[in-house]
């Protein structure tokens, strides 16, 4: 519940506090970081967040704390091993800064990109097992085709199934794998022009293609989780529990071993097939891309419930589906408060807006400092609403706060209007 209140109510509230509650705000959002005791740093794989206790959010336009800038400089990491890295932060016009003696290590392992990832061959075939790597790729070192060990165990005079293992090893120890399934045929197999054998003859070539089929996908955003669909896995559900935030969006990066349609609908019901039209609500957001390498799909939210995500790809007939079903919830705990304006132009009306709390709480306005003179009644409470009534060329300082039921003080924030 959102209700609000004049700054003379909120004046007998906080009255043991009203003399000093400017300094206290202003204390509460500026609190000195706390670092933490780092001594390992995995290379190339490590954020702001690892080096403090807070939870400092990031993202393209930069980093905020509490919902105020933080910027902040980080000693670059060119190598491995034992160094000084430093860290240093400016918030709210402090700066932090410390050095940090860690050990840079890699643990992550190279990978091996092949053109396929099963291929079928004939007895009288012959086969280039290096021609299908396509690239080589390593957090830090610097590594090529030349440096695969393949494992070979194909028997091109014998029909049967087969496996080839390529490997790789970097300076750090880390090994990366990647397998190509080979089937071997028969060349003296006889094709019948009757229909059922022409029949019989094809399955497997379709089967490849079905095999060939699969879906990687990364999420990011509210919450982070990967995994893979192939052809044994065409259906599958995903359940996850999450907190609401300013503007969370979720976004999800799907990647295909071949061209594909991919289609993403999120939906407040259940969603069954067929897909329908978007004007045919539930439907809250539906798209559809072709993609050969990758596709990007994003969905803010905006208040909680349950939503469901189903991502269906199609390539060649072949379709596979996940559903991902997401609960979003509000913390029991308000998180932050925002003060809202609108400007009617000769009074500004003061409202917020607060993620999470499970209780009733009360919006209060305090007016600590002005330049008007003639301020007296510029506060106004009509239709509980909080107006204030502005002069031009004057500026009002104010203190709104979260109060609950008992008077105790949820949160506060502070508002400069410069008219």
């Amino acid at each position: 519940m959102k209700k609000y209140i004049g700054w003379t109510i909120f004046f007998l509230v906080v009255v043991g506090l009203a003399v000093g509650g400017y300094f206290i705000v202003s204390n509460l959002d500026t609190q000195a970081f706390q670092f933490k005791e780092v001594e390992i740093l995995d290379y190339n794989d490590f954020t702001i967040n690892d080096f403090v206790e807070q939870d400092i959010i990031c993202n393209t336009k930069g980093c905020k704390y509490k919902d105020k800038d933080v910027q902040y400089t980080l000693s670059e990491v060119k190598k491995l091993g034992k160094q000084d890295i430093t860290l240093e932060l400016e918030y709210e016009g402090e700066t932090f800064k410390k050095t940090f003696q860690v050990d840079v290590v890699d643990r992550k392992s190279p990978e091996i990109e092949l053109s396929d990832s099963e291929i079928v061959l004939k007895t009288d075939d012959t086969i280039e097992a290096a021609s299908y790597i396509t690239s080589v790729n390593d957090n830090y070192d610097n590594l090529n085709v030349e440096d695969v060990a393949i494992e070979n165990n194909v028997d091109l005079t014998t029909p049967g199934d087969y496996e080839i293992i390529y490997s790789i090893k970097d300076t750090s120890g880390n090994t990366g794998t990647s397998t190509l399934k080979v089937k071997v045929k028969d060349t003296n197999t006889k094709t019948s022009n009757t229909k059922t054998e022409q029949t019989t003859t094809t399955t497997p070539k379709q089967e490849v293609v079905e095999q060939k089929l699969s879906w990687d996908y990364k999420m990011s955003g509210l919450f982070t989780d990967s995994g893979s669909l192939n052809q044994d896995n065409p259906t599958s559900s995903i359940e996850k529990n999450i907190e609401v935030g300013w503007d969370a969006t979720l976004k999800l990066t799907s990647t295909t071993s071949n061209n594909a349609s991919i289609r993403y609908v999120i939906s407040t019901k259940k969603i069954t097939e067929p897909i329908i039209t978007l004007n045919g609500s539930p439907y809250v957001k539906t798209t559809e891309v072709s993609a050969n390498n990758a596709s990007t799909f994003e969905y803010t939210f905006t208040e909680e419930g349950t939503y469901y995500l189903l991502v269906t790809i199609n390539s060649n007939g072949i379709k596979l589906e996940k559903e991902f079903i997401l609960h979003l919830t509000v913390p029991e705990e308000v998180q932050d408060m925002r003060i809202t304006q609108k400007d009617y132009g000769t009074f500004i009306e003061l409202g917020v807006e607060y993620i999470g709390g499970s209780e009733p709480l009360y919006f209060v306005v305090l007016l600590q400092d002005t330049n008007d003179p003639n301020f007296e009644n510029a506060f106004n409470e009509m239709d509980e609403t909080v107006k204030l009534y502005y002069h031009s060329g004057y500026y009002y300082n104010l203190l709104g706060a979260l109060v609950d039921e008992d008077g105790n003080i949820v949160m506060t924030k502070t508002l400069k209007i410069q008219k």
